[in-house]
């Protein structure tokens, strides 16, 4: 008899913490939350950048621009100071390389090209899309993270209860194939299955992109570090 009712507050206990564990996240991957710590402060940071480039602009003053700019947005925008090497400009480089996309083609060229258009934006389009860069990969890490934080990858028997809950609190969001599974078949995929077929609601599909390539759900959490 105490076996069984000591199964029974472990079982309602593991229920309890998957339902708090899916309330965390949910309440963390809120549209408004995300924007408030990404997108405005990042906007706001952008829209103080002054600069005093010639147009059209040199090869010096777009690497000198860029890389100010990226330094400047760290800082005033997100607070933190920005992931620098012996060789700052390089890793803006490497950001353009792999997240810049315009009408010239995709990379640190088509960005060159672009800052050198005295018809289209120059090198004010070029920030602009460097802004955008940088909010799509804050974002990203930012929810990566917060599943990495809030679920234990250890912990199978929570996990199987997770996808329990998920399944009776969002059967309609979810589509049959998904809801013929058992719930072990998906304890690894909680992440994807919230982006894809739940975070939705929330609006996470529109702001989630990447310039490079269209964040999905196989990709979102499969990202090589920015």
């Amino acid at each position: 008899m105490k076996e069984q009712i000591g199964v029974t507050l472990k079982n309602t206990d593991i229920k309890t913490r998957a339902r708090k564990t899916v309330e965390t996240i949910s309440a963390k991957l809120d549209r408004s939350l995300i924007k408030s710590q990404f997108d405005e402060p990042i906007d706001e940071a952008a829209g103080r950048f002054t600069h005093k480039a010639g147009c059209p602009i040199s090869h010096n003053e777009f690497h000198r621009v860029i890389t100010e700019f990226v330094v400047w947005v760290y800082d005033k925008g997100l607070s933190a100071r920005w992931k620098l090497s012996a060789e700052p400009l390089g890793q803006v480089i490497e950001l353009l390389e792999k997240h810049y996309s315009s009408t010239y083609g995709t990379g640190y060229t088509a960005a060159a090209l672009d800052a050198a258009e005295t018809q289209e934006g120059g090198i004010d389009a070029v920030l602009n899309q460097l802004a955008q860069i940088i909010k799509d990969i804050e974002r990203a890490k930012y929810i990566k993270a917060v599943f990495a934080v809030n679920i234990d990858s250890t912990d199978w028997h929570l996990k199987c209860e997770i996808v329990s809950v998920l399944f009776e609190q969002y059967r309609q969001c979810l589509p049959q194939h998904l809801l013929k599974c058992k719930p072990w078949e998906l304890a690894n995929e909680i992440p994807t299955i919230m982006y894809r077929y739940i975070c939705n609601e929330s609006a996470l599909q529109q702001i989630l992109s990447c310039t490079e390539k269209s964040l999905s759900a196989e990709n979102l959490f499969n990202l090589d570090s920015f």
